[in-house]
Formats: C-alpha cells, structure tokens, sequence
C-alpha cells in the first residue's frame, strides 16, 4: 500500500502524458489541431539532449529522477511523427526558426566537444523555451484557436506532478527541466484562453 501510494505521482504524471499526446494527435488527424513544425522538431531534439546530458551528468539515478524527461521524449516523439505526414502541417521554416534550429545544433556539437553537461543542459533548456515560441507567437497573433486546450492542460498536470522527485532530492537538472516545462505549458494555455475568451465577442460584433 506504501509502495503503490509512494509511485502515485509518477503514474498520475504518465497518464497525463499519455493523455495529452493521444488528445494532440486525436486532434491533428481531425483538423482541429494545426502544429508548427518547427516547434515540434525543436522540442523533439532538445529534449532529447535534455535526456542525453541529464544521463551523462547524473548517471540512471538522475534520469529516473527526472522521468518527466523520458516521458515526453516518447510522446514528443510520436506527435513529432504525426506532424511530419499530415498534410496540412506548415514545413517551411522562418528566418527566426532557422537560426533556433542552428543554436541548437551548435550546442550539440559544443557539448560533444567539451563534454560540459549542466551547462549544456541549462543552454537546453533556454532551446526548450525559445522552442515554444513559434507557438507562441502563433497563439498571440491569432483570431482562431489551432491548440488543443485539454492537451496543454494535461501537459501543464504532468509538468507539476513531475516536480515531486526531483524536489524530493533536490536534483538540479531535473529541477530547471520541469519548471522550464511549467512556464512554458503555462502560458500556452494562458494564450489558448485568451483566444477562446476573445472570440464570442468578435462573433456578436458581426
């Protein structure tokens, strides 16, 4: 009975992973959802050099500390796949896009070289934000809805129940990963609701 209340939290957050990709790609097979691809692959890839440099920093011990990680490797993983073959998915990348992308990579190839682990991480984890803000600035300049508002909600749950293990063991780098991945998710739903908000009033306008 401890051990199934001690593990509570870490199963809570997995649903709400596995919930919040089934809903996004639910949503993208129907239309309703419409990803920025550029988004996608940088999520895609910096959490998984967040993953890679966690490992090499902490050992298993740290990478199951931060299971939050792991988790959204998998489901980034698979909304990136979906996002690739749907047809309606923009795959042209802005200026701005390719310059994140080219950060990206260099501090890839930075920490190859060096093999500096938290500052690898912690530039990862300014990648993570930056990442997001395609969305963002999607969201922002929108008059429709194209995010899936359940599915950031059950990202957001996720990020918060993440935080219990590493805080229990005050791990640094799992820390910065799940509070980055609170803000980020935060104000996403933020600019979802703004837009959700907004548009019954511009309906009885016209």
């Amino acid at each position: 009975m401890v051990n199934m209340i001690k593990f509570l939290p870490e199963t809570a957050m997995t649903l709400c992973v596995v919930g919040y990709a089934t809903i996004y790609i639910a949503g993208i097979k129907r239309g309703k959802v419409k990803p920025i691809l550029a988004t996608r692959i940088f999520l895609l890839s910096a959490i998984i050099l967040s993953a890679l440099t966690n490992y090499r920093q902490s050992g298993i011990h740290g990478l199951l500390a931060n299971g939050l990680n792991v988790i959204d490797t998998l489901a980034t993983l698979s909304i990136f796949l979906v996002t690739v073959f749907h047809k309606d998915t923009r795959k042209k990348f802005t200026g701005f896009e390719k310059i994140c992308l080219s950060t990206l990579i260099f501090i890839f190839l930075v920490w190859i070289i060096s093999g500096q682990n938290i500052l690898a991480h912690l530039s990862i984890q300014a990648i993570l934000v930056v990442a997001y803000l395609p969305t963002v600035t999607h969201l922002w300049k929108s008059k429709k809805n194209t995010e899936s508002l359940g599915a950031w909600f059950l990202d957001f749950v996720a990020s918060v129940l993440g935080i219990m293990e590493p805080l229990k063991i005050m791990d640094l780098l799992p820390l910065v990963y799940v509070i980055r991945s609170i803000i980020s998710t935060f104000v996403v739903i933020v600019l979802i609701l703004r837009i959700k908000r907004s548009t019954p009033q511009k309906l009885l306008k016209k």
